[in-house]
């Protein structure tokens, strides 16, 4: 269903676009984004063009021996505990239906990769691990499966931090989401793929896509990253389809990493065949809802991760489900 907005909608939404241009223009964003204390270590571009071959594949001396298959599922969780950082890097791909959202716990940050549909199931999932500030949140299109729950997070949780692909959509949703970053005054861009952001000494986030956001739909202007800690690295793709992960291969950005979260929710238009083999993921976590009128995840690409024998784990079937990892294993955990 279309979501319509009022004639008062669209001047409180060019207000804040016109906020954020007249920033961009006079440089001040740019610097309150990538400066400051967030991120202490420089920004830098990722190496592109064919010389940026991956250079570090995983190995399977990656996969710890004690990974539960997916018929093995353990039922712990996390304990929540706010006030100690992890040793470890932890990420969450919570349960919000058919939507994505991911939380990310490093050894000295807290990220937020959208916020699944219009409900407080993320925003809920963040309370319950004691989480009352985020250091960056990224909304990576306008789909209100992906930036609808971002609305809670935003209007009860601090966050110092907002990037998005900058794609104006006409929705109450988004209007509300770009209302809130404007009146909390939260540091917001516009990102583009070739930043790379150091968020630890061994921990980096790599955006990869989009190039340039003219002309594509929704899907296809999705932020896509690649998170790497140590000698394990994950790759999200949000909505990505296959004309994006082209794209992507053609930069000749490094995109083979140990865990894969599926595009598109497990679609059949994403995860395409050259892309899945220049990741060559140990692990594909698929986020959907159960029984969901999309039919997601797609039979085809079901199939195609079993011929490669890779292992699936499904939000729909499973919960919640968390990986862990001290930068050389991994371990994976599941809500049910």
């Amino acid at each position: 269903m279309k979501e319509r907005i009022n004639a008062k909608s669209i001047i409180v939404l060019a207000i804040a676009l016109l906020t954020v241009v007249y920033f961009w223009l006079s440089g001040d964003l740019e610097s309150r984004v990538l400066g400051g204390d967030l991120f202490p270590e420089p920004t830098e571009n990722i190496g592109q063009g064919p010389s940026a071959q991956p250079t570090e594949k995983p190995s399977s001396s990656d996969k710890v021996t004690e990974k539960p298959s997916p018929s093995e599922q353990p039922t712990e969780k996390p304990s929540p505990n706010p006030t100690t950082r992890p040793r470890t890097l932890e990420v969450h791909f919570i349960d919000v239906g058919n939507g994505d959202s991911i939380f990310i716990r490093t050894p000295s940050k807290d990220i937020l990769i959208d916020g699944g549909e219009r409900n407080s199931k993320a925003f809920d999932y963040l309370i319950s691990l004691g989480i009352d500030e985020l250091d960056l949140v990224i909304g990576t299109h306008p789909h209100s499966d992906h930036i609808g729950g971002l609305v809670k997070v935003l209007e009860n949780i601090r966050v110092k931090q907002l990037m998005d692909p900058g794609v104006v959509h006409t929705s109450k949703t988004y209007e509300d989401y770009l209302t809130l970053i404007y009146e909390k005054d939260i540091l917001y861009t516009n990102v583009k793929a070739g930043v790379k952001l150091s968020l630890d000494n061994e921990t980096s986030l790599e955006i990869l896509h989009p190039t340039h956001i003219e002309g594509k739909d929704l899907n296809n202007v999705s932020v896509v990253t690649r998170l790497v800690y140590n000698k394990i690295s994950f790759l999200f793709t949000a909505d990505a389809e296959i004309v994006s992960e082209q794209e992507i291969l053609a930069q000749g950005y490094n995109v083979a990493s140990t865990i894969l979260k599926a595009g598109h929710h497990g679609s059949s238009t994403s995860t395409g065949d050259d892309f899945l083999k220049a990741v060559n993921p140990k692990v594909v976590v698929i986020s959907c809802g159960q029984d969901n009128s999309y039919g997601h995840p797609h039979q085809e690409t079901l199939d195609k991760l079993e011929a490669l024998d890779i292992d699936v784990y499904r939000t729909d079937e499973l919960g919640s489900i968390i990986i862990e990892t001290d930068g050389k294993n991994y371990i994976v955990k599941t809500e049910r």
